[in-house]
This record gives structure tokens, sequence and C-alpha cells, in this order.
């Protein structure tokens, strides 16, 4: 059981219900940020499917720029979020804002050159995906417009960040809640028309998320520095440009938005070594991602309290407090990787019933859903080890692993099984389970060799931490 949870040691006896409110009050609101996202995906997905076929196919070659581009800002946040809580956690709120104004140039400026080059481009970076014209046309067409909010998006994702630096994850839920009840209701009546007004198709789809980029943005900002927010009063008498914190931003952010946008370039390879089985395959897949999207809610936030709590543990000098959030986050771990089995065993075809009618299609993707049950554990451990890897400061590591994991493991592998030796699908949903275990076993190899349960009391890293590193 030890070799599952980690590496742990004894002596720690911190109040376990204290810890365990902490770690509910993170894991819950992001649970349900995540399952509102998952909702109003699926309901905006509704309106797209009612448009032609070109239309629906542009729409998704698109927003695989758009997840690129999303992913990369949001990683850059998570990664940010170490130096923001280890701030919080020595009570330092001016030194939060400090690295969040830092967070916010740099990554600004990152978003701004990027979305210029894809208002510039779209039809260069849509033929990646495909050569047919129309699809080129309607999808350049629906970039040009849904561009134009997204550098706004970096400020979203610090703003998240911010908020669950301190531990507080139900704001973002929040803000979600109200960016995806705009997505519903807006997406409606700007798809497919409402009373006097005309359905714009996919310009209404474009203009539907820029309004909700807006709106979270704001209210965000707002939370953070109106009266009795996060930052309400906190002045700053020290130059706001300052190269030290940039350092440390650019030190935890960059890695892991490399790591975190890896999958979203994987995702198209991938794609396509699945298209040389057959359509059906395909779409059996996409169907089966979409019920999988329970156990995705399911994990969600591991990743945010293993780095809010440890993060926070090292800037309060707490190894109490460390070492516990550690063994109770892997208690969680097994509880919820446990309901997430039994969900795939016994549930899971029902869920594919309701996405689809056809069952073939549902034979296939019950198929992948059922193999799926090995990778719930290493999956969702692997996020915890990743945040307490990543708030020691080993930030690089997380991405040499989802390296190796992602293309070393699943794209390569996933090429030889389905171009070179034209195997049975069948190995594809096993080489993505051995990507899970690779990636875990990694994370957990690096834990237990840099010692990072003992992260508080090992020389070495005492060092770091006086240097304010």
């Amino acid at each position: 059981m030890t070799f599952f949870l980690g590496y742990m040691e004894g002596g720690n006896k911190m109040d376990t219900k204290k810890i365990d409110a902490k770690i509910r009050h993170i894991l819950i609101p992001a649970i349900l940020e995540n399952a509102f996202l998952i909702l109003s995906d699926m309901i905006l997905t509704g309106y797209i499917g009612r448009l032609t076929i070109s239309e629906i196919s542009a729409y998704g070659i698109s927003t695989r720029i758009y997840g690129i581009y999303f992913s990369i800002l949001k990683g850059f946040g998570i990664g940010a979020m170490v130096v923001f809580a280890r701030a919080f956690g020595s009570k330092n709120k001016e030194k939060g804002l400090l690295y969040y104004k830092q967070a916010l140039i740099i990554s600004l400026f990152v978003a701004v050159i990027a979305a210029v080059g894809i208002w510039l481009f779209p039809n260069e970076l849509l033929s990646t995906m495909s050569t047919d014209s129309r699809l080129l046309t309607y999808g350049a067409s629906f970039l040009k417009v849904h561009v134009l909010a997204y550098p706004l998006l970096a400020i979203i994702h610090l703003n998240s960040a911010v908020f669950q630096a301190d531990g507080n994850t139900k704001t973002p839920l929040y803000i979600a809640t109200i960016g995806n009840g705009i997505s519903v209701v807006l997406g409606y009546i700007l798809i497919l028309g409402f009373g006097p007004v005309k359905g714009l198709g996919l310009y209404g789809a474009a203009i539907t998320n820029n309004v909700r980029i807006i709106v979270m943005m704001l209210v965000g900002l707002y939370l953070l520095f109106a009266k009795n927010g996060m930052f309400d009063r906190v002045k700053i008498e020290k130059p706001i440009f300052n190269m030290d914190m940039i350092k440390d931003v650019l030190k935890f952010g960059v890695p892991t938005a490399i790591g975190n946008s890896f999958w979203n370039f994987a995702s198209v390879f991938l794609s396509t070594f699945i298209l040389t089985y057959g359509e059906k395959f395909y779409a059996a897949y996409q169907i089966g991602l979409q019920a999988e999207g329970f156990c995705d809610m399911m994990a969600s936030g591991f990743l945010t309290a293993s780095m809010a709590l440890a993060s926070q543990a090292i800037g309060a000098n707490d190894e109490k407090m460390y070492k516990s959030a550690y063994q109770r986050l892997s208690f969680y771990c097994l509880i919820i990787s446990g309901i997430n089995m039994i969900f795939l065993l016994l549930f899971s075809k029902q869920v594919l019933y309701l996405l689809t009618d056809k069952e073939e299609l549902v034979a296939i993707a019950h198929v992948y859903l059922l193999l799926m049950v090995f990778s719930q554990f290493p999956e969702m451990k692997s996020k915890v080890l990743y945040g307490y890897i990543r708030s020691a400061g080993l930030s690089t590591l997380p991405t040499v692993i989802d390296t190796i994991g992602i293309w070393g493991v699943r794209v390569f592998l996933c090429y030889l099984v389905s171009t070179v030796l034209k195997m049975d699908i069948v190995w594809i949903w096993w080489i993505i389970n051995a990507d899970q275990w690779v990636k875990y076993l990694l994370s957990l190899l690096v834990f237990v060799v840099k010692k990072l349960i003992n992260y508080l009391s090992v020389s070495p890293y005492k060092v770091a931490r006086c240097s304010g590193r």
C-alpha cells in the first residue's frame, strides 16, 4: 500500500479533520466547476450540431487552435500559483500582489503576440489539420472574431490561480458559473436565433465565447481589487517591475505551460492514428471521451489542492501541514479513483446510450471505457505528485515526465501499433493506460529519490527557501 500511496513517514499527527476540511474546501468547488464546464460545453456543442456539417467540422478544427492557446496560458497560471501560494503562506499579500503583476506582464505579452499571429495567419494554422477550402473559410472567419478576446484569457487564468493559491476555489467556481450561464443562454440566441433575432451560426458562437471571456475577466478583477476584495488595501511600495520575481514566475510558469499544452498537440497525432482504423472508431473514441468526462470531473482539483497546500506549507515553514496534506490527498486519491472505477465498470454503457443511439459506436466506446479503469489511480495520484514536485522548485521535472509519457509512450507506440504493425485498436487503449502508469511511476520515483516528503527539513532545500526561491 505504501508503494501506491507514495513515500510516507511516521510522526505526522496533525489534526486530520482540519486538513481534510481544507482539502474538501478546495476539491468540491473544483469538481463542481469542472462539472458545469462539461455541461455547458455539451450544450454549446448541441447548438453547433444544428448547423451545417461544414460549419460543425470548421468549429472542431478551430477549437483545436483555441485549445492549444488556452492550455498554454492555463498552464502558466498553474505554475505561477506556486509563488502566489508561498507568498500567502508567509502571510505576505503585498508579495503575492507583486508576483501577480509580474506574471501579468509576462503572460499578457505572450498572449497578445500569439493572438496577433492567429489573426494574421488563420488559414495557415488551420491547413495543418484540413485542406478542405470550405472548412478553411468557415474556420478562418470564426477565428478572426474569436481571437479578439484571447489575450484576456491570460488575466482570467492568473485571477483563478491567485484565488486557488489562497485555498479559495469557490470564487473561481462562481466566476465560471457566470461564464457558463452566458454560454448557454446567449449561445442559443446568437447561434440559432430566437424570436426576431436571427441566428449568426459560427459568428454567434465566436461572439458568445468573447462575451463570456470578457465578463469572466471583469468579474475576476472586481473580486480581486474592489472593496473587500482579496487585494483591497494592499499597497505596493516597491517598483512594480521586479526582475528577480519575474525569474521566479518564469521558473515555475514556463515548464508548466509547456507540459500543459502537450496533450493538445499530441491529440492531433492521436486522432490521425485512430482515423486509420476508420471513421466509426474515431467517432466512438470521441463519444468515449465525453462519457469519461465524469472521471475527469471527479479528478479535477487534485493538482490545485496539492500545489496550494504544499506551497502554503512551504511559505509558512509548516512541516506538519506539508506531510499531512500529502498523506490525506493520497487517501482521497484512492477514494475518488475507486468511485471512477465503479462508474466505468457499471454505468458507462448507460451514459454512452445517452450520447448516441448507434449500437456499433457504443460497443467500441464501451471497450475503451472498461480499459480506462486501469488509468484512474495513476492519473489522479500523478496530479498530487506533480503538485509537490513543482512546489519544491523542481518545476521542469513534470514537463520531462510528460514528454516521456505522452510523446515517448503514447504517441510513438500508437504510431507503431496503428501505422507500422497495424494491430487491433484495443492496443491503442492499452497504450493510453501505459502512458498514465509511466508518468505515475516516474513522478513517484522523483518524489522518493529527492526525498520530497522531507522537503522542509532536508538541508539543500533549506538553502533554496532562505534565498526566497
